[in-house]
């Protein structure tokens, strides 16, 4: 392959992603007339809530860390995790239209909603933070290269654990009923309301083997210098995200044929 010849692949692959984008952040929008503001505003509120709860009980973020910080970290983590599976898992049913397109595949659908699900998280955990910071809260980032590690390999591991979920629940169909179900289970067991330091270190070793947990406490970290967890390595989640995208790439294609059949 020539070089323009590959340009121009990239070209038609950045059109392909940017137009599938705006279609998932105009269908997440509806007919409401603030558009992805509303997104941002529901996100925000929602975290807020928490924050202001919290903060009324008296509680605190291990290490100094503020709680707006603390919270705003888990949720926005979790939610990439969990919104970026689910998503992935209807994708093809969603746009089965716009695959009828050559140059649309069933790779390209899921991609562009795992990315605007996590820019959504990640402007709404800037405006938390950005928020916590004029309200006095301390912020000392540590580690900024972990946390794009992080915020890298969290959309791409729910990219492929969302491959391997919906490539697996088109021969089991009742997969797709117990992904939401194994779901809202994790979410008490990611660390979005607690720090794994809480625990005694064997259960703690146990506990991290759940890569979102792993991803919401290297991030913690990064984020705030006091904040020091025992047992994290971005190795294992690096490997994991890896393992989850080969393994989901596989069972993808090996799945496309019996989608086109249904």
């Amino acid at each position: 392959m020539t070089s323009p010849v590959i340009q121009s692949g990239l070209v038609v692959q950045g059109r392909v992603l940017g137009a599938l984008m705006l279609r998932e952040i105009h269908t997440i929008n509806g007919n409401s007339k603030l558009g992805y503001l509303w997104v941002l505003i529901q996100s925000v509120f929602g975290i807020a809530v928490f924050w202001a709860l919290r903060t009324y009980m008296g509680a605190h973020a291990p290490g100094g860390m503020s709680m707006a910080l603390f919270l705003a970290i888990g949720f926005g983590l979790w939610s990439i995790f969990s919104d970026g599976i689910t998503k992935t898992m209807a994708a093809v049913d969603a746009n089965r239209a716009l695959l009828t397109f050559p140059q649309v595949t069933e790779f390209d659908v899921m991609f562009a909603r795992v990315i605007v699900i996590t820019a959504t998280q990640v402007v709404t955990t800037i405006l938390i933070v950005a928020a916590s910071i004029l309200l006095g809260a301390a912020f000392r980032p540590n580690g900024i290269v972990t946390g794009l590690v992080v915020l890298i390999c969290s959309p791409l591991c729910a990219l492929g654990i969302g491959m391997v979920c919906g490539s697996l629940a088109v021969f089991v169909p009742v997969i797709s009923k117990l992904v939401p179900m194994v779901l809202r289970v994790a979410f008490f067991l990611s660390g979005v309301f607690f720090s794994v330091s809480a625990f005694k270190q064997d259960l703690a070793n146990f506990m991290l083997l759940n890569p979102i947990l792993q991803a919401v406490e290297l991030m913690r970290m990064s984020l705030h210098d006091a904040y020091v967890v025992e047992g994290l390595s971005v190795t294992y989640l690096v490997c994991f995200t890896l393992t989850s995208l080969v393994v989901g790439g596989f069972l993808e294609r090996y799945a496309r044929s019996r989608r086109k059949d249904q």
